[in-house]
């Protein structure tokens, strides 16, 4: 299964956008001092990079943490579901599930008899089963990846151009095109100028959360 199936094509999405901000936002501190030493240089790179590292590992914890705590909701609903004594908390269970997402348009009395019907095809079915070794290992080590390879793009022309004031801007453009493929790719309509448009909004938004933590002293 790919990354998406357990975390959403839009968080997955957004674990590259993570990476690219952070080693733009370590390299950014070049950009006044052109003429600094290699060795420093080299440490902002490093650092950058693996600083993306641990957010991409430490990303992918959280997401099995929220994976298992969210396969313990849904056995909790299936389980009061199956009793005809807990309608009310299954129903509760539900609408906290559901509550917060399109079906809050739906009228109250229309959505509590969805939940109720939804409950009562919840009541057939089997529980879920625990997040599995293969899958933890799947989200973490596809968050590790996405974050690490995201960050190593970025970081990759300090390693092949000597000047590191050259080096910055082709470091930036890499970054802003990276960002503007995340935007260009996952977004769910199928017009070329909409995704170009999104893709842009990406680009925009990344650089101003750089810039906002770079004057922040970040």
């Amino acid at each position: 299964m790919p990354l998406a199936d357990y975390i959403g094509r839009f968080w997955t999405g957004a674990e590259v956008m993570y990476g690219v901000i952070i080693a733009m936002t370590f390299t950014s501190v070049l950009r006044g001092y052109p003429e600094m030493l290699e060795f420093v240089v080299q440490r902002v790179v490093f650092a950058a990079l693996f600083c993306c590292i641990a957010w991409g590992i430490a990303d992918g914890m959280f997401y099995i943490w929220e994976r298992s705590y969210l396969i313990r909701q849904e056995n909790r609903i299936i389980e009061s579901s199956r009793s005809p004594g807990q309608r009310a908390a299954a129903l509760s269970l539900i609408g906290e599930q559901f509550d917060d997402t399109v079906l809050r348009n739906i009228p109250d009395d229309d959505r509590v008899r969805l939940y109720e019907r939804l409950s009562q095809f919840l009541a057939g079915v089997s529980m879920r089963e625990k997040i599995s070794p293969r899958e933890a290992a799947t989200i973490l080590f596809g968050t590790f990846l996405l974050s690490a390879g995201a960050g190593t793009i970025v970081v990759l022309p300090f390693f092949f151009i000597g000047d590191a004031g050259q080096a910055l801007i082709v470091s930036n453009l890499a970054g802003i095109l990276l960002l503007f493929g995340i935007g260009y790719t996952r977004t769910r309509d199928r017009n070329f100028l909409a995704r170009v448009l999104f893709g842009f909004g990406s680009s925009f938004i990344g650089i101003i959360i750089a810039v906002i933590t770079v004057a922040l002293g970040g």
